[in-house]
Formats: C-alpha cells, sequence, structure tokens
C-alpha cells in the first residue's frame, strides 16, 4: 500500500518532459499518446517531479492506494 502519489493534470501538462527528466527513478514517461504519466508502480513518491513542473500540472494526493 501506498500513502501518497503523485498525478498529472493533462489540461494543464504542456509535456515539457521537465518532470520525467528530475525524475530519479524514471517513473515518468512519455506515452504513444505523448501525454507524460506517472507510473505508480515505480514512483517512490520523492516528489521530484511536482519541484520541477512550473506549470503546476503534478499535485501530490494522500490516502491508501493499491500500487
Amino acid at each position: 500500500m501506498k500513502f501518497t502519489r503523485y498525478e498529472i493534470t493533462q489540461q494543464l501538462c504542456r509535456q515539457c518532459g521537465s518532470c520525467a527528466r528530475a525524475c530519479p527513478r524514471n517513473a515518468v514517461a512519455e506515452g504513444e499518446d505523448k501525454r507524460y504519466r506517472i507510473d505508480q508502480k515505480i514512483c517512490d513518491g520523492c516528489g521530484m517531479c511536482q519541484a520541477a513542473c512550473k506549470l503546476r500540472a503534478i499535485s501530490k494526493r494522500k490516502g491508501l492506494f493499491s500500487s
């Protein structure tokens, strides 16, 4: 179980890739549809992606999540 997860709000994201470059675990990747997504199975919740996003398109969610 995870207690924190990060999610990208696609309406705010401009696909600049700064979040993917900032992620030390390579949990953020561009999909076939050219949208960035966070792989929750890889993400360790460090928050580097959120800190790198100047558009504030990444939000932190707290709760109990299955991975």
